[in-house]
């Protein structure tokens, strides 16, 4: 079995600042993946596994990997028994879609070979599938291979093998064994390893619904449409403190993000006209035709019993004329519709209650409502 570690400095200020919004211990974490001779573990083996872990004495993060010279099972039992010498004192493993592959393909080999499971009692990290957890920025990607969020963050790899060539030319080398195909075989791995670490900082997005985010500027824009009709906009800046590598961005159907290093920036349309705000207690509550709104009944003994008419949950409203903001129902600001079966909701702009406090409040709820952590 051939050994081969690499030391990687350049992560030495990275990952540390990702770790923290992800609320992790560097000294618990072990990035991993695996290279197989095929899909199915009754009908194949893994013959490389490389690893990435924090070393607390030098302060450095290690790379790491395993590879069987010999395609026999005495080999693959020791690689198994190696990697699980390396999981036993980390607590918190992180892969790319393992949870689907490797760590099902491992843990059927450690039992053919009657060897403990190391996955039991570990916590474990896909990013796959966290990803997908934030569909607002993910979801529309055209796929969701490691190789496109790769894209995303501008990581170059110099493999030239894909997964299928990795195992014709895995048995290449364990016929003829040469320097230059360890080198090919290494470096897939390598890039895989890498790879992931390059996307790990896209989870910095998780600082907005988290409220990890100051609000710094606050503007109203005109936009001129192609009918020549003229738009307002209202825009958001926040400032976070862990960056964002490259520039992503996110619709959802009110709004706009865009995410930048430090910079956040999301962009909401004012609509301006004529809304309805419906008052939750209708049965307290008459309708006046005449005036198309609804008073309380404290006020409403006093109005001719002709010109009134007890309240529906559809005529129990008030009317205001002015310019809106699209709002989640989750706001405590008050919420405004254009009609009660309509499921969006409008608050007043400016908010009634302009304080920064509440403004971050605001926010909140549309970055919650937005990135959906689900």
């Amino acid at each position: 079995m051939i050994t081969n570690v690499r030391i990687l400095h350049q992560l030495s200020t990275v990952l540390p600042v990702t770790f923290s919004v992800l609320n992790y211990e560097p000294k618990d974490v072990l990035f991993f993946d695996i290279e197989t001779t095929g899909l199915s573990p009754k009908t194949s083996h893994v013959f490389l596994i490389g690893l990435i872990s924090f070393q607390p004495d030098t302060k450095e993060w290690q790379l790491i990997q395993f590879l069987q010279e010999q395609d026999n099972e005495e080999e693959e039992r020791a690689l198994l028994e190696t990697f699980s010498a390396f999981a036993k004192s980390r607590t918190q493993l992180i892969h790319f879609n393992g949870s689907s592959f490797d760590i099902p393909y491992l843990v059927s080999r450690y039992e053919k070979h009657q060897l403990p499971n190391p996955f039991s009692h570990k916590s474990s990290l896909d990013l796959y599938r966290e990803f997908l957890r934030m569909p607002a920025f993910f979801r529309q990607m055209p796929n969701h291979t490691q190789k496109a969020f790769e894209e995303l963050t501008s990581y170059t790899r110099k493999d030239l093998l894909s997964g299928k060539e990795m195992i014709k030319f895995y048995h290449s080398y364990t016929k003829s064994p040469s320097k230059e195909k360890e080198d090919l075989l290494l470096q897939h791995n390598y890039d895989d390893l890498v790879g992931m670490l390059s996307v790990l900082p896209l989870f910095n997005l998780r600082q907005l619904p988290k409220g990890q985010w100051e609000l710094t500027h606050v503007e109203e824009l005109k936009k001129q449409e192609a009918d020549q009709t003229i738009t307002k906009e209202l825009l958001f800046t926040l400032t976070i403190p862990a960056p964002i590598p490259g520039q992503l961005s996110a619709s959802f159907p009110f709004g706009y993000i865009t995410a930048s290093w430090h910079t956040v920036k999301i962009k909401l349309p004012l609509y301006e006209g004529t809304l309805k705000f419906y008052y939750p207690d209708y049965k307290n509550y008459y309708y006046l035709p005449l005036e198309d709104e609804a008073v309380h009944k404290s006020v409403a003994v006093y109005i001719d019993a002709q010109h009134r008419q007890k309240a529906t949950a559809s005529t129990c409203y008030k009317k205001y004329n002015g310019i809106f903001v699209y709002a989640p129902q989750t706001c405590t600001l008050p919420l405004l519709k254009e009609d009660i079966r309509t499921k969006e909701c409008y608050t007043f702009w400016p908010l009634q209650n302009s304080s920064l406090t509440m403004q971050k409040s605001y926010i909140q709820e549309i970055l919650k409502t937005a990135i959906t952590l689900s």
